[in-house]
This record gives C-alpha cells, structure tokens and sequence, in this order.
C-alpha cells in the first residue's frame, strides 16, 4: 500500500533552474496554437477592402502601450509576493479586493476551456497527417475538416488535451520547465522553415502585398482596434495572470524587465511570421487555381469554418502537399503545434492550481479538480463550433477587464513607488524600468482599457440597434451578460474567499488521508510562541526599515537571517 506524503513536511518555495528556463518557460506561455490559429483568422476578418496594414499597426502599437506595460506589471507583483493572482490582491490592497483576482482567475479558467478544444484539433490533425495521405486542394481539405467537426474526436482531443496539461503541472515548475523548453525550440525550428518555404511560392507576394496595404478608412471602426488590443493581450498574454504566476517561482536575479520587454516582442515577431506564411500559402493556393481577384482568397479565408475558425487547418495540409516529403514536415509542425498549445494550456492550469494551492489545498487534489472542471466546462465547445467562437470573442475581449484590474491594482498602490520597490531596488542585474512605465500606467492604460469597452458598446448600440440587445452569438448583450454573471460570482464569493486553517487530527493516519487533500496550518509548539515573539523585537531593532526610507507599500521588512530577502507584511486597505 502506498503511504501517503506528511502535509506536515516543509516544502520550500520551487524556483526556475535558470535564467534560460524563464525564458523559454515565459515564451511557452506566449508562444501557443493562438500566433498561427487566432492571429491569422483575425487578420483576415479586417484584411478586406484593401489590406491589413491598418490592422497590423494598430495591433503593434498596442504591444507597447499595452501588453508589454501590463506584462511587466505582472512578473513584478507575482516575483515580489510569491501569491497566486487571488492572494496578490488580498496581500496588497487588502481581502475586499480578492474578487478582482479572482475574476481574472475565471477569466483563464474559461479560456482554457475551450483552448484545450482547439489543443485537441492540432493533435487529431498531428495524427491524420502521420496516417492518411494530404490534401491536395481545398475541397479536400474542407471534407477532412467537417469529418473531424462531425465526430466525437474533438471531445475525445480535448479531454486527452486536459490530461496532458495536468500531468505536466502534477509536480509543479519541475516538470512545467524542461515540457516546455522542448516544445518551443522545436516549434521555432519549424515555423522558421515553413516561413521561408511558404514565401517562395508562386503567387506568394500577392498574398505578402495584402497584408501590408493600408486601409486607412478601417482606421475609425471600433471593431479593429478592439480586435488589435484583445488579440495583441491574447497573443502575449498580458492581463490574464499567468505571468504573474510563473513570476512566482522567478529569483530576484531572474531580470523581470527584460523578460517582461524581450518575450512580447518575440512572441508578437512569431505571430506575424505565421501570419505572412498563411496569407502566402492560401494566395499561392488560389492563384494557380485561377483566382485572380485579390478579395477573392480572403473571402475563402473568412469561410474557413465559423469566424475562420478553421483557418490553419485547411491551409497548412495543402501548402505542406506541395513540399518533398510534406507529410513528415506536417506531421512534425502539427506535434510542435501541440506541443506549443500545450505549453500555453499548462500556465492556465499552473495558475489555476497555483490558486487553490495557496487556499490550503493540496497540488494533486488541486490538478485534478481544475481538469476535471475544465473538460466539463470545454465539452460545449467541442460540440459546437458556434459556442467555441463565442467564448472566443467574450473572454478574449475581457482580457481587456483583466489588464485594467491590474492597472487599478498598482494606481492603487502608487506607481512610483511600485517602479521603485518592486523592480529597481528588487532586481538584482535587471534593466531598470523606465518612468516612461509609469507615464502609461498612470494616464495611457487606462484610456485605452476603459474607452475601448465604451467605444465598442456604444458603436455596437448605434450600428446594431436592432440585435445588439438580443442574445445571440456575437451580440453585445451576450457578452455583457456573460461577463455580469462571472463579476457577480466573484462579488458573492468575496465574502468567503480565504485560505483554509485546520490543525491536523491526532490520529495519524486519518492525518495523512486528509492531509493529501488539505494542506494543515502548522501547529505552534511548547516555547515556539515565545521564540518568535523575542525574534520578532530582535528584527524590529536590527533589520525594520520605515516606509518612507525603504518607498515600500505598508511595512516592508528586511529579514536578518538573509538581508537579500524583502518580507512583505499582510498589508490591508486602510494601510494601502
């Protein structure tokens, strides 16, 4: 019979194993199905009437007025309290404010959801490809695709999907990093090499030239810059709260600023790589099948399954059908493909079980109950290709909610002094984050996160006046009441968010049983009390630092065991 671990055995805090596994880590959780799947699929809903020039500047500069802002803000908070994004809030703003971390939880929770489905199509595609031959036009392709929408395989993907990404977090940032490290070196080798292939193709330029043709009229539609700043936070990830939970396990010399600046311009140089190898192939494609007006292929784009769902996987098969030895190169792309949507879906189950670890539960029981959740929350979209699209569209568009949750988080605190506490005094042979941060936290983020929501609602009143209020798949009302049903959830579960605290039974083997379960709050031994209370008067006399000399928010304290390691204190509102 197998025993059971001690809960009461003392675990100390995991930590990436270099600077070099951050990053790949960090990249892993950027890099995903969504850079080839999403971003190609949302340039070619705004790439009619000319180009996707207009689309593509807009999405760039939400990258350094937004995602990378917000990105930063997250490896600071999560690196300086060692808290998942719930516990974050209550330890800096106080317990009233843990729903905002909670519904950024949520938010990551229904995303998974569904992204795991879209896992599971790269993994059928990865298997289809090693036995079946390709596709060698679009007809073909399509009737490879409805099959797999017409069968119970995407339900069966997406449950082995969830399972993977549980067993990847089961152990923590042990088995999180080399999974991972993996995964991306070998995607980047193939999108590398099907880039240069792909843009060589005969016709392939004209499918380069539509990308980068402006349509300068797109400029006043709500829609595209929407679009831009939800698919630029969704291309990074910045607002959802996975950065902040890796950041948890990142050291003080792991330079937060540079990965916070490095990884979204790499990950966003992925994205429009995939971008240009998909417009190229599927221009190619047309072309020599005699399809000479340029609105034409994007038409066929945007008729790829519901919203382009099915962008990639119609396209890719036909361009790897043209290349000596395709199948191999389709089989290996689409297991990288996996593997990259995998390393994305195993930070939203890190996250997740991050916070119900930090509530008192254990890991394992944790893992599984996000899995189990996560599957019955995902069969929806794996049944219906119109509910996929929208959970696509409501919480992708709420990670916009999120990134302005965590610019309150820091207004909150005073930017200032977060700059200067949390990343130029913390960080040990970072770059020092620039007052240029503090500028667009202060006046820019929150401009562009509130007055692109009221924009997009009022544009959707005024131009749908006759559906916006009905619930339908894409409507406004669908998504606002979507949205009010999670905010609500996370208000009424406010009042009773908080760590668990039980001492362990004496028995001991009921101990152990339940103490797989739920972690035990450590019992105070005989003289212990005393102990801690003569070396708390030892610390306040020896290592205590004001508030006003350290910048710190509340009391920040400089251990005297090891004077490299700030303590925060349990800080509430009212010392905020």
């Amino acid at each position: 019979m197998t025993r059971l671990p001690d809960p009461l055995s003392s675990h100390p805090q995991a930590t990436f194993s270099s600077s070099v596994g951050v990053l790949f880590t960090a990249l892993g959780s950027a890099v995903g199905t969504g850079n080839i799947w999403r971003f190609s699929r949302i340039m070619a809903r705004h790439a009619d009437e000319g180009g996707a020039l207009a689309f593509i500047i807009a999405w760039v500069l939400f990258l350094f007025l937004w995602s990378i802002p917000i990105i930063l803000l997250e490896y600071g908070v999560g690196r300086f309290t060692r808290k998942s994004v719930v516990e974050s809030f209550g330890t800096l703003l106080g317990p009233t404010y843990r729903f905002m971390g909670a519904f950024m939880a949520l938010v990551s929770f229904l995303i998974a959801s569904y992204y795991s489905v879209v896992l599971g199509w790269c993994a059928y595609y990865f298997v289809i490809s090693c036995a079946h031959p390709l596709p060698g036009s679009l007809v073909e392709s399509t009737a490879d695709w409805e099959q797999l929408q017409s069968s119970v395989w995407p339900v069966v993907c997406h449950f082995l999907a969830v399972t993977a990404s549980a067993l990847s977090v089961c152990r923590g940032v042990s088995t999180i990093e080399p999974v991972v490290c993996v995964s991306i070196t070998a995607l980047l080798i193939i999108v590398v090499f099907c880039f240069y292939w792909a843009i060589f193709l005969p016709h392939a330029s004209r499918g380069i030239v539509h990308i980068f043709t402006p349509n300068w009229a797109s400029f006043m539609s709500s829609s595209l810059w929407l679009d831009a700043l939800s698919q630029n936070a969704w291309d990074t990830g910045g607002g959802l709260g996975t950065f902040l939970t890796y950041a948890t396990y990142m050291k003080r010399s792991h330079g937060a600023v540079k990965m916070g600046v490095l990884i979204p311009i790499i990950n966003n140089l992925v994205s429009l790589v995939c971008g240009i190898m998909v417009f190229s192939n599927v221009f190619s494609v047309l072309s020599q099948h005699h399809y000479d007006n340029a609105a034409s292929p994007v038409d066929l784009l945007k008729q790829s399954g519901p919203a382009s769902t099915g962008i990639t996987f119609l396209w890719m098969p036909i361009l790897f059908n043209g290349i000596y030895g395709g199948r191999f190169l389709a089989a290996i792309f689409f297991l990288c493909l996996t593997l990259a949507g995998l390393s994305s879906l195993i930070s939203f189950v890190e996250q997740l079980v991050h916070t119900l670890t930090d509530f008192g539960l254990q890991r394992i029981p944790a893992t599984i109950l996000v899995s189990i959740t996560m599957f019955l929350v995902g069969v929806a979209s794996a049944l219906d290709l119109d509910v996929l699209v929208n959970q696509d569209s409501v919480w992708g568009y709420a990670m916009i909610l999120c990134g302005c949750l965590l610019v309150f988080l820091v207004l909150r605190l005073n930017p200032f002094k977060f700059r200067r506490q949390f990343f130029n005094d913390y960080g040990v042979g970072d770059w020092s984050l620039p007052l240029v941060w503090v500028f667009i936290i202060m006046l820019i983020a929150p401009i562009e996160g509130v007055g692109m929501i009221m924009w997009w609602i009022v544009e959707e009143v005024y131009t749908k006046p006759g559906t916006w209020w009905q619930l339908t798949r894409d409507s406004l009302a669908m998504v606002l009441t979507q949205w009010s049903v999670v905010a609500l959830v996370v208000l009424a579960l406010n009042w009773f968010m908080k760590p668990l605290s039980i001492g362990p039974p004496r028995n001991v083997r009921l101990r152990r049983l339940i103490g797989f379960f739920i972690r035990y709050k450590e019992p105070v031994r005989h003289g212990e009390e005393e102990r801690k209370e003569g070396k708390v008067e030892e610390e306040e006399e020896e290592g205590k630092v004001e508030e006003e000399e350290h910048g710190g928010i509340g009391l920040v304290e400089l251990s005297t065991q090891n004077p490299s390691i700030l303590v925060v204190n349990s800080v509430h509102e009212s010392e905020v």
